[in-house]
């Protein structure tokens, strides 16, 4: 099973995995966030995101689901991804996390297209006549 970390701004990643845990009944294993802060330097996250992907790894290696690309999150976790081990894709919401924990026993390549379908999916103009 992949393990999945949130490396989001503030409090974003807990409250996704709060909200997932709602969704899905029970918190999923092997599911973790990192909080960057305005204060902390790339070398202290660097070393802290490293730590937490040596934990979580359960030798399929680590999905790191992050807010914005470009931002600080992206940044760090740059230097950090290795093909087939620690992968990462930027924009997480909802949708795409939800679908990531129903996905992650499925190869890497495989679980990024439906994360990132997920996440796609999930944005969808509503109309006033329209059910939900």
């Amino acid at each position: 099973m992949i393990s999945i970390l949130l490396i989001t701004h503030g409090e974003l990643g807990k409250s996704l995995i709060e909200c997932a845990t709602h969704v899905l009944g029970d918190k999923p294993l092997f599911l973790e966030s990192l909080s960057i802060e305005n204060d902390c330097t790339h070398e202290s996250m660097f070393r802290q995101i490293s730590e937490r992907i040596n934990l979580l790894d359960q030798g399929d290696g680590v999905l790191i689901l992050t807010d914005i690309f470009g931002a600080t999150p992206c940044n760090i976790i740059t230097k950090i991804i290795k093909p087939g081990k620690v992968s990462a894709i930027a924009g997480v919401n909802l949708s795409m996390l939800i679908r990531t924990i129903n996905y992650r026993n499925e190869p890497f390549d495989s679980l990024i297209s439906k994360a990132i379908q997920g996440a796609q999916d999930g944005i969808i103009h509503i109309q006033g006549n329209q059910s939900c």
